[in-house]
């Protein structure tokens, strides 16, 4: 049967960089708190936000027609159930990926064009600097952008701390561990251990204070942030080293220098230990991307980083561990896409 043309779908689809951009603000004037707990009228929410309360209604009428919230007969609005993560206290906000999501990230599909033709990064091209380079040069993006990656880590966390046997362990090495949402998350299930967050110097100078507002003093006073180039030397002592999420940003060259770099690092404690202790190992967690519909995902790390760093499959992964003298002896899917690649050194290479 000859499907019918729908040219308002075209349209809709078209306008939908607006309604993103309306969550975004929503997100940024917290009207998410400010609405929790019932329905509030639109001028109450302007006053407390310092909104215009006419351009704030329109507002809330485009995130009433998406379903954000929820409008009564008296023209209160309230936020909906199902869009509760949005709230900043809650266990699974989302608050802080929606921000970066809807504004720097969607700022740097303004040219996606450029990444078609080139293969080049969009967001470089925009913003006139690597992502990385960019959050360093911009304090309060890093912020949201280290936010984001709290929110996200979380559950992945836990599902780990659930899964591995950290029992023999005692020390955890989280490689690019942002500001230690993820070291956080299993310290808390294993109270045995200890960790160390390894990242730029900016983001450890921002971490301490971070995870004790998050996860209280007694987890963060076992923590420590090392600043450190991962891509050069990653420090030794760990009897599990951790990298999650964190190759899919890179290229295959550059994975194979951070891989290489932590091996030399379990070379290095795996000589110095005392005898009857088990070897280091590296935990690899990455969201595999091998999938028809997995597109929109491979496309999104091209925009932000490049063509060469659109993310692996499982081949493709285990082929970058091999060339990094690492060996997987165990491989399992850990929470949604995301597979843990548990590894040890092969032989003698990182000698």
């Amino acid at each position: 049967m000859e499907q019918v043309s729908d040219p308002l779908q075209v349209a809709r689809l078209a306008a939908s960089g607006c309604f993103s951009r309306a969550l975004a603000v929503a997100a940024r004037l917290g009207l998410a708190d400010l609405m929790d707990g019932g329905h509030v009228p639109y001028r109450n929410l302007a006053a407390r936000t310092g909104a215009d309360p006419d351009v704030l209604l329109r507002l809330l009428q485009v995130l009433a027609a998406g379903g954000v919230v929820e409008r009564d007969g008296d023209g209160a609005f309230a936020l909906a159930e199902a869009f509760a993560a949005l709230r900043s206290d809650h266990p699974r906000s989302l608050r802080n990926l929606c921000i970066l999501m809807a504004e720097t990230y969607d700022d740097a599909f303004g040219a996606l064009a450029h990444t078609v033709r080139t293969g080049e990064s969009g967001f470089e091209r925009v913003f006139g600097a690597p992502l990385y380079a960019y959050l360093e040069r911009v304090p309060e993006t890093g912020r949201i952008f280290d936010g984001a990656m709290s929110e996200l880590a979380r559950p992945v966390a836990a599902a780990l701390a659930e899964r591995h046997d950290f029992s023999a362990a005692r020390t955890v090495v989280d490689v690019g561990g942002g500001d230690g949402t993820t070291l956080a998350g299993i310290l808390d299930a294993h109270p045995h251990l200890t960790g160390v967050c390894v990242d730029r110097a900016s983001v450890c100078a921002r971490a301490g204070e971070a995870l004790r507002a998050s996860a209280g003093d007694g987890i963060a006073r076992r923590v420590t942030f090392r600043p450190a180039d991962i891509f050069e030397e990653v420090p030794d002592g760990g009897d599990r080293y951790l990298l999650k999420n964190v190759l899919h940003d890179w290229s295959p060259e550059d994975c194979v220098r951070i891989l290489t770099a932590v091996g030399r690092a379990m070379h290095r404690t795996a000589e110095a230990r005392e005898p009857g202790r088990p070897e280091p190992r590296l935990l690899v967690l990455e969201p595999l991307l091998d999938q028809e519909s997995d597109g929109a995902h491979v496309l999104f790390q091209m925009v932000m980083c490049g063509k060469d760093t659109g993310g692996y499959g499982e081949q493709e992964l285990r082929l970058l561990l091999r060339r990094s003298g690492l060996t997987p002896v165990l491989v399992e899917r850990i929470f949604g896409e995301h597979r843990l690649f548990e590894c040890v050194l092969d032989g003698d290479r990182h000698t």
